[in-house]
């Protein structure tokens, strides 16, 4: 029988067997639960890919998922695009993994990119790994009340200058006048919006209407006016209407009302219609041009809006900056302009009562100088679009085909009362004098602008010639870039009458004031004269297909010279200063009333200056328009 220590050590043995296989079991289970849960590796991996698709991590909570949308929401929804890396899965310790996450965020409209790092802390659980996300893991040092937002930095407006640096265009105080629906009750509103209107002069019906479907805290505006106009309103007496508000602000404006329509354009801010339109490229309060300069140059003038990602306390609304990029300020846009020229171009028109222009060209450079509009019954900037026939100051295209079929200045040709073409009959103006009606030379018939001896040489000159002499003196060519611009036609294929009343202006020939500027300017300058409105464009010839020669340009200067010392514009001969040359225009339309009147044009130039001037129900071209290019020549 064993002894009891040999018992004793058999159980000891035993017991020790136990302890080592239990201790074995729980290490083989633990690397075995161990296993089935994995590092945590991965799941920093699938946390770091899930942020960058702007997801919630797989199997995150709903808080940490609600957490994810408060946060980084605003941010994804404005187009900004997260892309996230693991830099370092961290070192897994009880059960738990802190991941470096490195942040890249690219930032919408080619702003640039955002970049920080945070830390993200995994924990292991039953079901295994699973981030456990706090506010600072989505950005640095983010607080519980938090959350993301992309906001715009405005940069500061730039400018339009003349040629010589006089701001025309820039950000000018304003008055919004409107109503403060808070100050209003229900039954108040109506009546007051429509006592105001009446006292603004604007539409009682469509404000009233405006204020009634805004919101009953709204300011609701009636009509922004420059500060400089305040006196012209009574705002003494729309004080007195309950809920009347008046409020400053700048708005980007001509340096005058009505400066040089159709030449800066305008900024407005975007319509409704506007944001709907543009793709998404829009939002409210983006400026929008309109047409001219600002067409051509917005983003020059408007610069490039900065970006700003903002921290915003959800309690205090206060907000703190974590990366900015600056705007770039919108610069000064020189153009050609002349200021002290376009107003007294301006001023030259100013009492006309019916659509008018002048246009002034610099010749050597094509520059526009002046672009001035009449006050009343303008629709649009006539100067620049308006498309009507030139009249008598056509037959300076008409000469050039002349000359170059082989007549010349002296050659005699018959300016008889009347002509029939095609079995159409033609007439000279009522105020030609008789005595002129016969035989003449071609000088002659241009100084005196005799109809018939320039319609009877229809068959001398096809529409084809009359065309490509057009293009000479630089109709139909593209608008300058900045302008809205008609630059005339010349339909190579008429015949017939038509052909004939083109080579006198009428027919459908087209032109407007701008048209008819280039064509003198180069006769003047020798070669064709592109217009140019944007001063840091380069000045270019057109390339036409038959290019002015040096004898052309002689004898068309001298004809036109003619037409000052012994014709038409006589009242232009004793100008002191370099010769003027020119012709004048009267050109036969029907007006809505079916009434037969007349477009009275002049085209002038004295040194490096041409002067077009129009009016659009006039009496002959010496008689209406005339005066008009005098006056802005004399004050050169």
């Amino acid at each position: 029988m064993p002894s009891a220590s040999a018992t004793s050590r058999r159980r000891s043995l035993l017991l020790a067997l136990v302890a080592v296989l239990a201790i074995a079991a729980l290490v083989v289970g633990g690397l075995l639960w161990r296993d089935r849960f994995g590092s945590g590796e991965q799941e920093a991996e699938d946390l770091a890919a899930a942020l960058s698709a702007g997801e919630v991590p797989s199997g995150a909570d709903a808080d940490t998922a609600d957490m994810h949308e408060r946060i980084l929401g605003p941010l994804l929804e404005a187009g900004a695009v997260p892309e996230v890396a693991l830099a370092d899965p961290g070192s897994a310790e009880d059960g738990t993994r802190a991941a470096t996450l490195e942040w890249t965020w690219t930032l919408p409209d080619e702003a640039g990119t955002w970049e920080y790092t945070t830390q993200a802390m995994l924990r292991r659980g039953e079901n295994g790994w699973s981030a456990e996300l706090e506010p600072a893991a989505f950005a640095p040092d983010l607080t519980a009340t938090e959350h993301l937002e992309l906001t715009t930095v405005d940069p500061a407006l730039g400018s339009i200058t003349d040629r010589d640096g006089a701001v025309l265009f820039s950000e000018l105080p304003v008055i919004t006048l409107g109503l403060d629906k808070t100050q209003l009750e229900e039954g108040e509103l109506d009546p007051a919006a429509r006592e105001l209107a009446g006292l603004l002069g604007i539409d009682e019906d469509r404000y009233a209407t405006s204020v009634a479907d805004h919101g009953p805290e709204a300011f609701v505006a009636a009509l922004t006016i420059r500060e400089e106009a305040a006196g012209d309103y009574p705002l003494d007496d729309a004080g007195q209407v309950t809920g009347y508000l008046a409020v400053d602000g700048t708005r980007p404006l001509a340096v005058d009302r009505g400066y040089a329509p159709g030449v800066l354009g305008s900024l407005q801010e975007a319509s409704a219609e506007d944001i709907e339109d543009s793709d998404g490229e829009l939002e409210a309060g983006d400026l929008v041009a309109g047409g001219g300069v600002i067409g051509a140059a917005r983003d020059e003038v408007l610069g490039t809006a900065g970006l700003e990602v903002v921290a915003t306390d959800a309690d205090t609304d206060a907000e703190r900056s974590l990366h900015r990029i600056e705007p770039v300020d919108g610069t000064a846009v020189p153009i050609t302009l002349d200021d002290d020229l376009q107003r007294r171009a301006t001023a030259a028109i100013a009492e006309e009562d019916s659509p008018s222009a002048v246009i002034a060209l610099q010749p050597s450079t094509g520059d526009v100088l002046a672009a001035a509009l009449g006050p009343t019954g303008q629709s649009y900037p006539v100067g620049l679009v308006g498309r009507y026939a030139p009249g008598s100051t056509f037959k300076t295209v008409t000469a050039l085909s002349l000359l170059r079929a082989g007549i010349t200045p002296d050659t005699e040709l018959e300016c008889p009362e009347t002509a029939v073409v095609a079995g159409r009959s033609f007439k000279n103006a009522d105020s030609m004098d008789p005595s002129l009606f016969g035989t003449m030379p071609l000088r002659s018939a241009i100084a005196h602008s005799c109809n018939t001896a320039m319609l009877l040489q229809h068959e001398t000159v096809d529409h084809g010639a009359l065309a490509d002499a057009s293009t000479t003196l630089g109709i139909a060519q593209e608008a300058p870039t900045g302008l809205e611009a008609f630059m005339g036609s010349v339909d190579p294929e008429d015949t017939g009458a038509e052909h004939a009343a083109a080579m006198i202006g009428q027919g459908r020939v087209l032109a407007s004031p701008l048209t008819m500027a280039v064509v003198l300017a180069s006769v003047q300058n020798g070669e064709t004269v592109a217009p140019r409105i944007l001063a840091d464009q380069p000045s270019a010839t057109p390339e036409v297909p038959t290019p002015l020669t040096a004898e052309e340009t002689a004898q068309m200067q001298e004809m036109l010279r003619g037409v000052v010392t012994d014709g038409s514009l006589d009242e232009f001969a004793d100008l002191p200063g370099e010769p003027v040359i020119g012709k004048t225009g009267t050109a036969e339309w029907t007006n809505e009333a079916g009434e037969l009147t007349l477009h009275s044009w002049v085209i002038v130039a004295q040194g490096d200056l041409v002067v077009a001037a129009f009016v659009e129900d006039g009496s002959y071209g010496s008689v209406t328009a005339g005066p008009i290019a005098r006056e802005v020549l004399e004050g050169v």
